[in-house]
């Protein structure tokens, strides 16, 4: 199968670049609607940023990645992306980032530190209710816009 080629029952095949960077803003849009819910935005927020990450993989194989390097690179669910690329920040190699920079692979770790649900016990004062929530949702953003940066480049 040529590197370009879409194939609907696959994981990552089954959308090109330009409609997995419109999943990932439909996903920030939907996080954003559902704010008062911090489980449901920071899901959003991760799964945006993990859609990102796939358009990301299917342009690299349009520039001379193989599709198998592109389907194991960073493992297959959005989460699985963001572990990988946070793990490379502690390989001095760096080899796991790649195509990226510090910037972004630290971006992926910071989502990944937000918790889901608040931590049990002591209420923790925030300047807002949903503060953890719209973390989750601008470090996405900006994910999602660093991704689209280096497909557009």
């Amino acid at each position: 199968m040529a590197t370009n080629e879409r194939d609907s029952t696959h994981w990552l095949w089954r959308l090109d670049a330009n409609a997995w960077l419109a999943a990932a803003h439909t996903e920030l849009v939907q996080g954003r609607a559902q704010l008062a819910s911090r489980r449901t935005a920071v899901t959003h927020a991760r799964r945006a940023a993990g859609m990102a990450l796939n358009a990301t993989l299917v342009t690299l194989a349009a520039r001379g990645w193989s599709r198998e390097r592109c389907e194991t690179a960073w493992g297959r669910s959005y989460i699985d992306h963001l572990r990988a690329l946070s793990a490379s920040l502690d390989d001095p190699s760096e080899r796991g980032r790649e195509p990226f920079d510090l910037e972004q692979c630290q971006r992926c770790r910071e989502l990944l530190q937000i918790p889901v649900m608040p931590p049990a016990g002591l209420v923790r004062l925030a300047r807002s209710k949903d503060e953890a929530a719209s973390a989750a949702l601008d470090t996405a953003t900006a994910l999602v816009r660093g991704c689209a940066a280096l497909i557009g480049s």
